[in-house]
């Protein structure tokens, strides 16, 4: 699992066309449909810089960061101000917290980089056990779709700021792994390359591993929409109880 250690203060650079208030806005008008107003103990999985933690801490909750890359928690952590919020340097799937928590949510496909279908579902149990009752599990995946025909074994070239990137990549259909070969050329730092590898899943591989770990409803929709998930839809958006 990549952990973003070598490009965390080009992140949000590079991230910066990422509809990060739309997403907390869609969060917040669920989690507030799903949860009484008092459970307001959100842990956000795989939170990288922390843009989503962050607004829905604007929006009132208490929120839990995790991420297994401490170069990106500093970012994270560097953002707050007057905000609540604990950030916690832990590998997802060995995540162990002090506490109960209402709800627990994941963007950006954090959960691709999960390769093992066993460890996703161990995740999925580890988010159950640290649930209140009640609570509700929003979390987005990249599909199959965008890995094999969007994404593909395709080039990019891009330049944001001060910093441009060659993207190479490669989908194996018979794994489902995707493969991110990246080489950042900062204007004013030396080139250097990251490989990433992210899974693709079944929506209703996903929808039985949750369900196998406790959760009775699970609905998916097409990104952050109201509209349930397609063929052709590039990230899927989980909301299960």
């Amino acid at each position: 699992m990549g952990q973003y250690s070598g490009f965390a203060y080009l992140y949000d650079i590079l991230m910066e066309s990422t509809p990060y208030h739309r997403w907390a806005a869609y969060i917040d008008k669920m989690l507030k449909h799903h949860l009484q107003p008092e459970n307001n103990i959100v842990l956000d999985l795989a939170c990288g810089t922390g843009n989503i933690t962050l607004a829905l801490a604007q929006a009132g909750y208490d929120m839990i960061g995790v991420d297994i890359s401490i170069d990106m928690l500093a970012q994270a952590q560097a953002k707050i101000t007057n905000e609540k919020i604990l950030f916690l340097a832990q590998d997802m799937r060995n995540l162990d917290l002090y506490g109960t928590i209402d709800a627990v949510i994941s963007t950006c496909d954090g959960l691709n980089y999960i390769l093992d279908e066993a460890e996703l579902e161990t995740i999925f149990k580890k988010v159950k056990m640290f649930m209140n009752p009640g609570g509700v599990f929003i979390f987005d995946m990249n599909t199959e779709h965008k890995y094999k025909n969007v994404l593909a074994d395709k080039s990019f070239t891009a330049q944001k700021g001060d910093v441009s990137y060659d993207w190479d990549n490669h989908y194996n259909a018979s794994t489902m792994i995707n493969e991110y070969q990246v080489m950042f050329k900062p204007i004013n730092d030396e080139p250097f390359m990251e490989v990433h590898y992210q899974r693709a899943y079944h929506v209703d591989a996903v929808c039985d591993m949750l369900r196998n770990t406790g959760f009775k409803t699970v609905a998916v929709y097409d990104g952050y929409s109201d509209e349930v998930i397609k063929e052709d839809s590039v990230r899927a958006v989980y909301i299960a109880m």
